[in-house]
């Protein structure tokens, strides 16, 4: 009998999940959250493989997840690919699930040399449009990427449909699912008063506050909020308005010349990366996300979460979550004038400010919760164990 045979017909199932490890971002996030929520049932064994030791590992080693991390910085590719293949084959799992491009490839070879069963992939985001050497490696990345997914990938997941759509075409003989982001409601709530946490940032206490929070790169479109913001300010009048960018990256310094260029330097707030998220989301009257692409963004699953009124990007699996003028307004990418009017509008309009809060919460609380998330993965790993040998 096959080992995939003897793991639909009994109990306990192994899965190790695949992850870089080195920053704290939306997939890190989703990867947090959604082991956590597999740690609940019952016929699971979790483990982790990381490839860094930050964050990741504190949240994942909290929610009592055996975590072992292979450190990239002190292995060469060869190296690195014989360790994760050890790692493999001593926890013997029937499923290893990765989560970025460098993780896909690696695990796609160490899973066909330590005889792992399933290899399952999730695609959190398309590829950036990248420039030079950084673009070259990018372009490098996914085409080994497609190549080996072809070969090798048993299980393929979008976090948006249309992600999945793509993937569909890219991989036509794996099992290819839509299975979004879901956040637990519970996690998502600051631990500061508002007011107090205005006052530790800076802020004025009856000033609007347009915030974002994302990684500093040229995909999140934040040269476009800098300048909306001022247009913003100048149909705003003379009311005190202020912007609030969560985040760190490669290009805050050239936001923050983007901001003096546009005049709205001491209006603008580059905090750098927080581990207090929620309390910095807390003091923002309106949330934009000015992206130019997106898979299901985690900060706007906790941005509805958190009921504060949203506008964004008509990109990706934007539209998927919020729905336009009833959860959230739209606004075209690169369009600084359209975004400038729509916060505008949040400004000027408390009422629609509520509604769409609350309108948020209730579709994140009815449709994007981690346990349907988990639920809906765990279903997906019993298909495939079941289907048996290729």
């Amino acid at each position: 009998m096959s080992e995939r045979n003897q793991v639909a017909q009994h109990h306990s199932l192994r899965v190790c999940h695949f992850a870089s490890g080195d920053l704290w971002a939306g997939a890190e996030v989703q990867v947090a959250m959604l082991l956590g929520a597999l740690t609940q049932i019952p016929d699971l064994e979790l483990s982790a493989l990381l490839l860094n030791r930050g964050r990741l590992f504190d949240e994942l080693t909290l929610c009592g997840i055996p975590v072992t991390v292979c450190d990239e910085s002190r292995h060469g590719v060869g190296r690195l690919l014989g360790a994760v293949t050890s790692y493999l084959r001593e926890f013997r799992p029937n499923i290893v699930h990765s989560h970025r491009y460098k993780e896909h490839i690696l695990s796609a070879f160490a899973g066909k040399l330590s005889h792992t069963p399933i290899v399952v992939r999730t695609y959190h985001g398309l590829e950036e449009s990248l420039s030079g050497w950084a673009g070259f490696k990018m372009k490098l990345y996914n085409g080994i990427d497609t190549v080996v997914g072809k070969m090798t990938a048993d299980g393929v997941i979008g976090v948006s449909s249309e992600i999945t759509g793509i993937l569909e075409r890219r991989f036509p003989a794996s099992d290819v699912r839509c299975i979004r982001n879901g956040i637990e409601l519970t996690r998502v709530a600051p631990t500061v008063d508002r007011r107090v946490m205005r006052a530790q940032l800076g802020l004025s206490h009856d000033s609007f506050v347009v915030g974002t929070v994302g990684r500093l790169m040229p995909i999140k479109g934040l040269e476009y909020l800098i300048e909306a913001f001022q247009l913003f300010q100048h149909a705003y009048g003379p009311h005190k308005s202020e912007l609030v960018i969560v985040g760190d990256g490669p290009l805050k310094a050239s936001l923050m010349q983007c901001a003096e260029v546009h005049g709205v330097a001491q209006d603008v707030h580059l905090l750098g990366a927080r581990t207090d998220v929620y309390n910095v989301m807390s003091v923002f009257d309106v949330f934009a996300l000015p992206s130019l692409h997106e898979g299901v963004p985690m900060v706007l699953l906790e941005a509805m979460a958190m009921e504060i009124p949203i506008v964004a990007s008509r990109v990706g699996g934007i539209p998927e979550i919020l729905e336009d003028d009833k959860e959230a307004l739209h606004v075209s990418p690169k369009d600084p004038a359209a975004l400038a009017r729509k916060i505008a509008l949040c400004a000027t309009t408390p009422d629609l400010r509520a509604r769409l809060g609350r309108a948020a919460r209730a579709r994140v609380a009815c449709q994007f919760t981690i346990k349907a998330s988990a639920a809906s993965m765990h279903g997906m790993y019993r298909s495939l164990i079941g289907q048996g040998d290729h």
